[in-house]
This record gives structure tokens, sequence and C-alpha cells, in this order.
């Protein structure tokens, strides 16, 4: 579950969902390569489809008793954490090797980020290097992959998730001082995409519906939307977290990104 405070409520995004709003942000990026016969689509599902893994744990939120929030994606306990990766991982492959590949990348750079240190981290890292290998010796055979289209995929898959987050951890309209500190210098990573030349991709909202990002990255303007609940605090403490989640309505945020010249 993605969580963030605002106005006496938690307001709550599904992985799910904000995986399946990074699939459509990849939709509209901008191509820098020619992607294999086939390939493309590969990727645009393994992107919308990365944090399946989630799926059944985000149908009852957890309450994290020292944080005295709900847990999030960030704080959530490690070892079922790995346990759900992997299983995301196993579907994930079911459908498309080359897109598993992608998303236990994504994974082991997220891993390395947090700087966490457990045995299970250990046997996980191990078990997708594992994974990893045998892919690539398995496409070598029917559809090599090339050291460029590899990387230009991850950091696609890395962009694209990263925006969603944001989308989901912000609320729209905020300015610079109130934005989540991961992202107030911008999108890591984005500088390496040939039509930044060499810039990173920044942010800021023009109103409460319209954020600008400079340099652009898509093919136009694009209008996003994902579902989301704002659980208010006072039916938690009255009633449990579980109770207060389910029967509070679901409702659409819809985004506007666009280029700066055109704001």
């Amino acid at each position: 579950m993605i969580c963030r405070e605002h106005d006496g409520a938690i307001v709550m995004v599904k992985q799910h969902d904000h995986g399946k709003l990074a699939g459509e942000l990849a939709i509209w990026f901008k191509e820098e390569h020619v992607p294999e016969e086939g390939r493309r689509d590969e990727v645009l599902w393994a992107v919308a489809e990365h944090d399946r893994g989630w799926i059944d744990l985000d149908e009852t939120p957890f309450w994290n008793d020292a944080e005295h929030a709900p847990y999030s994606f960030i704080d959530f306990p490690v070892v079922p954490k790995l346990t759900f990766y992997k299983r995301g991982l196993d579907e994930i492959e079911a459908r498309t090797p080359y897109g598993a590949l992608l998303c236990s990348l994504h994974f082991e750079r997220l891993i390395k980020i947090s700087g966490l240190d457990y045995p299970e981290l250990t046997l996980y890292q191990e078990h997708e290097e594992e994974r990893r290998s045998r892919i690539h010796r398995e496409l070598e055979v029917s559809k090599p992959i090339g050291e460029d289209e590899l990387y230009y995929d991850a950091r696609l898959l890395e962009f694209c998730d990263d925006l969603s987050l944001y989308l989901a951890l912000n609320e729209p309209g905020s300015p610079k001082s109130e934005e989540h500190p991961w992202w107030r210098e911008g999108f890591s990573g984005s500088e390496d995409f040939s039509f930044t030349s060499g810039r990173t991709i920044t942010v800021e909202w023009k109103d409460k519906s319209t954020l600008v990002l400079d340099p652009f990255p898509f093919k136009k303007t694009v209008e996003v939307a994902f579902m989301m609940k704002r659980v208010q605090k006072t039916e938690i403490a009255k009633r449990g977290i579980a109770p207060a989640y389910s029967d509070t309505p679901e409702e659409k945020c819809r985004i506007v990104l666009t280029a700066r010249n055109e704001s």
C-alpha cells in the first residue's frame, strides 16, 4: 500500500493500481530505440504488472503500531515482502521472461537503495540472480537481449515507477516545500535518456490537476487517472484500519501531465 497523510485522513493507493498507472505512463513515453519484434508489448505489460505481488496484501491493510499508521510498501516487514515479490515475479515470468528479468532487476535496485541487510535478503538475491541468469541463457537462443535495449527498458521502468509513486505520494497542487523529499531535486537517472541532453527531469504543480515536467518525456500532453481512498483518522481510531478502509469509497484522481511551454 502507498500511504500519505493529508487533512485528517490517510490517503491510500493500492500498489497494483500504482503499477497500472506506471504502465499507462510507459505507453506514451518517447521511444529511444526500436525494440525487438514483439518485445515492446512485453515491456509495457511488465511495467504495468511489476507490483502484482502486492494484489492480495492490499485487499486488507495492516496497522503498524510503532508508527501509528498503516504499513506501507516502505516499512512492510521484509520476509513477507520478499515472499510476495517472488510470487509476483513468478507470475510475470510465466507470461514474459524478459519482463520478469526487468522487474527482477528493478527490485534488486530498490533493495540496494534501502540499505537493509537480512539473511533472507541474501537468499532472495541469490535466487533472483539465478533467475536472471537462466532467462538470459534461454533468451539467447530464441531472442537475444541487446545491452542497450536492456538498459533503456530498465530505465523506462524505473522512471515510470518513480513518476507514478510521485503522483500517489504528493497531494496535487503541493508547493515544492511540501513535496515528498525523494523527488525535490528531480528524478534520478532521467538524465540518461537522450532527449534530456543530460538534464534531470523535474516536476512542478501548475494547479491541483496539472503537473509540469521539464524536460518533457512523453509524446504528447497526457491525462492519467488512478484510484485512491481517503480514510479518515477518526474512523480508524474508532473502528480499526481494516473496516475503516473497507467502508471508505474509492475516488478517482485525474492529473494532466504537460510540458513547461504548454502550461
